[in-house]
């Protein structure tokens, strides 16, 4: 099973499969692809060695990925035409990072921060316009519409919450205390 959960467009990577049961010695040979939704599938080459398999993936096969999550699987097969042999041995979900050395624009939040950002900007548009009744705005070619000043309050606190157990568990995966979460039912 690949160890490669994330991978920055641009950069190399590498590592190696033993695999018991598929030895290249037995004349089984492993292949990886990664699949996306909408975007042209890309092969990845896996070195035979004595007794396990060397997969190495350049800067220049990388460097065009599309960011987002690609679909990571691997199989291996030994023979030819009729007498093909073919073992799927797994898939996984891969996040491919964007290449920050060509990028012209960033945006590191994530998806909760952003909805939190577009919900505090609705509440400032609601309060600005003078309408206390009816709510409606359009960011980034998203719409939506509120009834009141509560119901978008209500949504900007919901996403603090998310940001709040976003922060918690990024600073549990760095080593650091995760501090306090404060949630309100």
């Amino acid at each position: 099973m690949s160890a490669l959960t994330q991978l920055r467009a641009g950069d190399s990577a590498g590592w190696t499969e033993t695999l018991p049961d598929h030895p290249p010695a037995a004349g089984w040979a492993l292949h990886y692809r990664l699949l996306w939704p909408s975007a042209a599938a890309v092969d990845i080459a896996a070195v035979a060695g004595a007794d396990d398999y060397t997969v190495t993936i350049p800067p220049a096969t990388t460097a065009t990925l599309p960011a987002g999550i690609a679909t990571l699987v691997w199989w291996v097969e030994r023979g030819a035409d009729e007498t093909l042999e073919r073992v799927s041995l797994g898939c996984q979900p891969l996040s491919i990072l964007p290449n920050l050395t060509t990028a012209t624009t960033y945006d590191a939040r994530t998806l909760n921060a952003i909805a939190l950002a577009e919900a505090k900007a609705a509440l400032a548009a609601h309060v600005a316009s003078g309408r206390a009744h009816v709510g409606e705005y359009s960011i980034a070619g998203r719409s939506m519409k509120f009834r009141t000043a509560d119901e978008i309050t209500a949504l900007i606190q919901y996403y603090e919450r998310e940001c709040a157990k976003e922060r918690a568990l990024l600073a549990s995966l760095q080593g650091h205390a995760p501090g306090r979460i404060l949630t309100r039912f």
